[in-house]
Formats: C-alpha cells, structure tokens, sequence
C-alpha cells in the first residue's frame, strides 16, 4: 500500500518543477506591517526594511505573468511632453525679468560665462517667491557654446524639465523633441513648455531631473530661502535642543 503510493505521488510531480507565479509571489518577504501609527509608517519605509515599492511592482509583474502578460517595471520612458499642464498665473516673463532679477542680482535670461556653465554644482541657492511659495532656483544652462542664466521654478509634480518658450528662443530648441542642455553644469534632456499650455513663459524643473541627480531641497520659509543639494553626499542632522 505504501509502495503504491510513493508511485503516484512522484508520477504526479513533473520532471521540471517551476513554482507557480503565485507560489513565487507568497515566497516573497512582506514589508513591515503595523498598527496605524507613525511608527509604523518609519518602519515601512525604513532602510533596513522591504521597500514597499518594489515589493508591489514585483507583485504586480508577477501576476501580470501568470496572466501571460509582461509588465517592464523599469520602463519609464515614453513620456509626452504635452501630456502635463499647470496653470501658474503668478510667474511670467515679466515678473522674472523684473522683480525676481531684482531679488536675484542677475539679469534673467542673461549671459552666463562658460565657467559658471561647466561649474557642476553640489549645492545651490535660490529664494521662495510670492503668495503662493514659489520655490525659484536660478541656475547656468548652457547649450551648444551658449549659456544664460535660466530661473526655474522647482516642480516635482511635472514629469519633466522645461524651458520657457523666451529661453528656447535663446538656444534655438523647438517643440515636440527633447534637447540636451547643461543645468546648473549637470547633462540634462529638456522639452519646450508647448505652445497649448498654460506656463508658455516659466521654467519648470520637473521629477526627471530631481530623480536624475538625487536633487534634495532645503526650505526656509521665514526667510524666503531655499537650497537645493545634489547627490547623495549629503547627511540630514538634528539640531540638538538646548
């Protein structure tokens, strides 16, 4: 009786076993799970813990395999340029040529010396402007021999980097194709704020490049000051309290 048991179970088990996608994805380490407390949210993103991120992308892929689909995780491209609008009606040519330059101490859009443009920055300074907080970060962009000095608003909710339709004039970049600059000296794709949106006249720093180059802004809102940083040399402190 035994014997012919032993038989049937390994005639059942194919020659090659694969685990099941679903098998693949329960074998997987889960991140931290918690109560509803702020503990647990600094747990679940933690580095010392599974990233969620990638735990729910590769889920995802895996059941999107066994459906006999595929899903590229690391596809990002692909991207239109006309695909993102904001509408920012409290920054425009005029206000940049005026009373940002004024606060600045440089005349936007002028002329920037190679130097400033091949000078790869590890920080930089810039200033919050009006209102509505807009965070302006003036830095050389450079292309093609030419280079001006460019004032960005810092828009991690755009997708992409933009240049204002006066600044394209200037280096001669043209809608519907990305173009190569130098910003703040770092190599950088950037797009033409197209014609049909509503920030035609305003320099957008977008995710793409904050991504890109590890970008980590600083605030100081009492002041109207901000920073940003670039790269990962750089630690966040505490001040100790007295």
């Amino acid at each position: 009786m035994f014997k012919l048991f032993s038989q049937r179970a390994v005639k059942a088990v194919p020659r090659h076993f694969r685990p099941s996608a679903s098998r693949r994805i329960h074998s997987m380490q889960l991140p931290y799970i918690g109560p509803p407390t702020y503990e647990t949210i600094a747990r679940r993103f933690s580095s010392s813990e599974v990233d969620p991120r990638a735990y729910f992308a590769r889920k995802l892929q895996e059941e999107a395999k066994q459906r006999g689909k595929y899903i590229d995780i690391h596809d990002v491209g692909g991207v239109d340029p006309k695909d993102f609008d904001v509408l920012i009606t409290d920054v425009n040519d005029e206000s940049l040529r005026n009373e940002i330059s004024q606060v600045v101490g440089i005349p936007y859009l002028a002329k920037a010396t190679e130097a400033d443009a091949n000078e790869v920055l590890k920080a930089g300074h810039g200033l919050i402007y009006g209102r509505k907080l807009r965070t302006i970060f003036p830095a050389a962009v450079g292309h093609k021999g030419k280079a001006h000095w460019v004032f960005f608003i810092l828009d991690t909710g755009a997708p992409l980097t933009y240049l204002s339709s006066q600044a394209s004039e200037l280096f001669g970049i043209v809608e519907d194709r990305p173009t190569t600059v130098t910003i703040a000296g770092y190599h950088h794709a950037i797009h033409r704020s197209p014609e049909t949106s509503h920030f035609t006249e305003v320099n957008l720093l977008g995710a793409d490049f904050a991504s890109q180059y590890n970008v980590s802004p600083w605030y100081n809102y009492q002041s109207g000051r901000m920073k940003l940083y670039f790269g990962t040399d750089w630690e966040v402190t505490e001040k100790p309290k007295l």
